[in-house]
């Protein structure tokens, strides 16, 4: 069944979620493209339902497996046990059957981190407690045998992540190949943690001065540098998208990582910080020539950032500040 967002009011009804009678909006939350997510308000109640597609909405065809859906809802419980409720939403259903899951949604004051970002509201604070917050997820389930065997599969991290970012440059680059393999290898058969594997603005929301996380779908027991780098990616690009404010973008690196590395009390984190640095530049390389590139129309933009991503994926650069001044320094002499 493809849940339409006319059939909504009746679907909550018939899984017991919503009683009979009075008015329901209902409002699409995605571009549709991997997922239904809407946004549904009663008079005394909200939800987001979500349902997971077979293949991503494009013309070329690109499965992605929908059993991802049970693995965000084995996050959301998960990171529950040991993250303050007001940081998570809570699972109210999940439909086994036709891959819906129905949450609550951010609280009503909550206000999209991506957007502020966009708007040129840089919010430090918010990178260091979504640094420190992720050091606590690495910290809470390194080593767990529990972890490992729940978060087992990797499908949807490899057809989400691997595939369209380290594959398709690794295909696009020959001379780099041996170089991303390493990385790819190690993000697929070194794991010791829970690892998001999508840690980025757009998937946190505000409110009351702290963050509030959505879209685990991708969350599997895994080797954690790609969480770091994935949040660094994308505000790497935002600093190129914007360079009037590239400094304050880079200093949400920097405070993000540090904060994180501060808090990480595992053994491998010291690995992690220096490998971390070759997967930002296999995610920044993906920016230009991966399978969904980002929006850079700047030619000499886009120049440049394949270059900063060929140099730190041989890089020997290890502390973050090192890496965001060399960003900052090749976005300004060229």
């Amino acid at each position: 069944m493809n849940l339409e967002k006319q059939a909504i009011p009746e679907y909550l009804q018939r899984k017991k979620l919503l009683a009979d009678g009075g008015p329901i909006r209902v409002q699409n939350l995605s571009d549709g493209l991997k997922n239904r997510v809407y946004y549904v308000e009663s008079s005394n109640q909200t939800w987001i339902v979500k349902q997971a597609h077979s293949r991503v909405q494009i013309k070329e065809r690109w499965w992605i497996d929908r059993r991802r859906i049970f693995a965000e809802k084995s996050c959301i419980e998960l990171l529950a046990r040991f993250l303050a409720p007001e940081i998570l939403p809570q699972v109210l259903l999940e439909d086994r059957t036709d891959f819906i899951l129905v949450t609550t949604p951010p609280p009503r004051n909550a206000l999209s981190w991506e957007g502020d970002l966009l708007n040129g509201r840089i919010d430090l604070q918010i990178a260091v407690q979504c640094g420190e917050l992720l050091a606590t997820v690495h910290n809470e389930t390194a080593g767990s045998p529990e972890v490992a065997a729940t978060f087992a599969a990797t499908k949807a991290f490899e057809q989400l992540r691997i595939d369209p970012h380290y594959t398709y440059i690794a295909n696009a680059y020959p001379d780099l190949q041996k170089a991303i393999a390493i990385h790819t290898n190690r993000l697929l058969n070194e794991g010791f943690c829970l690892v998001w594997g999508d840690v980025r603005p757009r998937n946190v929301w505000v409110a009351d001065g702290h963050p509030y996380w959505v879209d685990f779908a991708t969350a599997h027991y895994g080797y954690p540098t790609f969480d770091l780098a994935f949040y660094t990616a994308d505000m790497c690009v935002k600093a190129m998208q914007n360079t009037a404010q590239k400094a304050a973008y880079l200093e949400a690196v920097n405070v993000f990582w540090n904060s994180y590395f501060q808090n990480a009390s595992y053994e491998q984190a010291e690995e992690v910080k220096h490998q971390a640095v070759r997967d930002l530049g296999c995610l920044l390389l993906s920016a230009t020539d991966g399978r969904q590139p980002a929006a850079l129309n700047d030619e000499r933009i886009i120049g440049l950032s394949r270059r900063i991503a060929q140099s730190l994926i041989l890089t020997g650069l290890g502390k973050i500040e090192d890496v965001t001044e060399f960003v900052n320094r090749t976005l300004i002499d060229g």
